[in-house]
Parts: structure tokens; C-alpha cells; sequence
């Protein structure tokens, strides 16, 4: 190869070369578009995640349509048992119903108390640790497990809480009480509603413990009966509360007789609107009944209906709106939500 040649070879070889200007152009241009992609990304995640949360409650609802064709009535919100101890929720009465048989069977129905896990060491140790995906919103990044390490260092339960809630109606209906509780906290709790508490110390005469489909006036497609909560409270110092209407015992937990903080567990009177995550709005804190139907969803929150639909609720939702759809039997069918 002659001189002028291997010259010239060195130029085009050269001229093939990134500088290191253009090596930062092209590094900026990729961190831009991966700027660009990232949002859409995540925006397509979110998406998924709430076709999981709405399909979620469409599988408990149809557990719950199952319920009330097997029995004629919706299960109870929660009673109490029949020695006067903390008995079971709506979520363990449908178990048979959303291909849980086996759980079903074995859980202690007789004792004493039979959801609060404190006292059931059978319930216990069938319920550690053991999940149902169908309880969980996948955007919710709340606690799984209840009653256990580092939020109760000496307890072992480790329940799982659910990110829904039954809806037992609204503040306005008729049939709804002041909380009785000592020490006294704020609270109202409602019988106007599908999956109602009986404590056994009903409000109001003449309100059932369970409810029929028959019983529900306003329509099936216009009534609640299990919404969201499945996001952090925040109290007046900034810290995030866990401000589910377990109040941190589980899905298994219901109510008592003796209970003295008059708590309903797992389910919920409705009284604020969607999305308020204040924990001292009335009735939400110190286990108050009024925890609202909340998420971790942008502009809303998934709601079922009494027909096994799924609504996602806007929080910009009336507050009357809000109730009427709570109440079974308030005459006011809201058409616009």
C-alpha cells in the first residue's frame, strides 16, 4: 500500500469515530426519551393494577350473589357469637362461595370469640400468614399482614387485612345511632345499608340482621355493598394511619357484646366523601365506624354493587349522591354517578 493510500485509510477511519460531544448528545437524547417513556410506563402499570382491583370485587361480589341464592340473604357485616365474644365478618361467610371450602370447614365457628385471633389459637394458626389475593387492591401499598411484628412486637397472629370494606349505610338513613362507647369517641352507625353489624345492641327496632335481595327498594344496581379502602390516612402531624375498618385485626374480625369501644369491623357507615384520607375526620380515628371509602387509585375509588357490578366512584361524587347509593330502602335511586 502506498503512503498516499495508508493516509487517506487513517482519514476515513478517523472520520468513522464519535466524538465525545457527540457521545454526550446521544446519552442526553436516550435519557430524554427514557423521561418521555417512563410516565407512560407507569401510567400503564396503574392501569392494569385497577383492572385487577375492579376484577377483585367483581369475584367477591359474585361470591356474595352466590351467598344470598344459597341462603336468601346477603351475609351479615359481622355478629357477634353466641357466648358473647368478638365473632366472625361477612369475609369468612362467603368463603365456600369463592372456592375457600377448606378454609371454611376448619375455622372455629363455637368458641368464645372466634375472629379476634388473640383468643382463637386454632383461627390462628389456619389464618397466619395465609393470603387471598382477591382481598387486595394491587395499587395499595398498605400493610398485608395485621397483628404481627413491628406494628405488635409480642403478637404472632400476622392476619391478613383487607383493602375493602362491607357498606352496613349511610349517616342519613333512619335507622342510624351515635356510637355508644366508653371512653367515649365520635361515631354514627348505620342498618340502612346491605352488610350490617349487629353488636347486639341494636339502635333502632325493627332493623334486620341480615338482608334480603327483596329488601333492597331502591334497586340492586343502585345500592352499595363493598367499597375501597385502600390507601394511608394522614393525621394532623403528617403520619400516615392505617385506616381500615378492621382497625388492624384482620378480615376474620367482628363485633362483640362486650366490646366497650362499640366497634362494627370490616365494615363501614358512610359518611364522608371519596377519597377523604383525614384521620381526624369525624369518626375515623380511635376505631371509629366511619372510615371512608377511599384509595390508592388517582380521582376515585372502586365500588360494588348490590346487581355484582363494579363502579369506580369520581371523588368528586355528591355527598348526597354518596349516601342515597349506601341506603337500600331511602327511596332516592341516584342514576348519575
Amino acid at each position: 500500500m502506498s503512503l498516499l493510500n495508508h493516509k487517506s485509510s487513517i482519514r476515513n477511519h478517523k472520520s468513522r469515530a464519535f466524538t465525545l460531544v457527540e457521545l454526550l448528545v446521544v446519552i442526553t437524547i436516550i435519557g430524554i426519551l427514557i423521561a418521555l417513556l417512563l410516565p407512560a410506563v407507569q401510567a400503564a402499570r396503574e392501569a392494569a393494577r385497577r383492572v385487577q382491583c375492579c376484577n377483585n370485587l367483581k369475584q367477591v361480589g359474585l361470591a356474595l350473589l352466590n351467598y344470598e341464592h344459597d341462603n336468601l340473604t346477603f351475609p351479615t357485616g359481622g355478629m357477634p357469637t353466641g357466648r358473647g365474644g368478638h365473632g366472625h365478618s361477612w369475609w369468612i361467610r362467603i368463603l365456600p362461595h369463592i372456592e375457600q371450602d377448606n378454609i371454611h370447614d376448619r375455622f372455629d365457628q363455637k368458641s368464645h370469640s372466634t375472629g379476634w385471633l388473640g383468643a382463637n389459637p386454632q383461627n390462628t394458626a389456619l389464618l397466619r400468614k395465609r393470603s387471598f389475593h382477591y382481598m387486595r387492591c394491587p395499587s395499595s401499598d398498605l400493610r398485608m399482614w395485621v397483628m404481627a411484628p413491628p406494628v405488635h412486637p409480642t403478637w404472632e397472629q400476622a392476619v391478613m387485612s383487607a383493602t375493602y370494606t362491607g357498606i352496613a349505610g349511610a349517616g342519613d338513613h333512619p335507622s342510624t345511632r351515635d356510637r355508644h362507647s366508653s371512653p367515649a369517641t365520635d361515631g354514627r352507625i348505620s342498618y340502612g345499608g346491605i352488610l350490617i353489624s349487629s353488636t347486639g345492641t341494636p339502635g333502632t327496632p325493627g332493623y334486620p340482621v341480615t338482608v334480603s335481595a327483596a329488601m333492597i327498594s331502591d334497586g340492586m344496581s343502585h345500592t352499595m355493598m363493598v367499597g375501597e379502602q385502600s390507601d394511608w390516612c394522614v393525621d394532623d402531624t403528617g403520619q400516615e394511619q392505617d385506616c381500615r375498618s378492621d382497625y388492624r385485626h384482620g378480615f376474620c374480625m367482628g363485633p362483640s357484646t362486650d366490646d366497650h369501644w362499640d366497634r362494627t369491623y370490616n365494615v363501614t357507615t358512610v359518611l364522608h366523601r371519596v377519597n377523604e384520607k383525614s384521620w381526624m375526620a369525624f369518626g375515623v380515628a380511635q376505631n371509629g365506624p366511619n372510615q371512608a371509602i377511599q384509595s390508592a387509585h388517582s380521582g376515585g375509588a372502586h365500588v360494588l354493587f348490590a346487581d355484582g357490578s363494579v363502579h369506580f366512584l369520581s371523588e368528586y361524587i355528591q355527598i348526597q349522591t354518596l349516601y342515597n347509593l349506601a341506603n337500600r330502602d331511602d327511596g332516592n335511586m341516584a342514576h348519575d354517578f
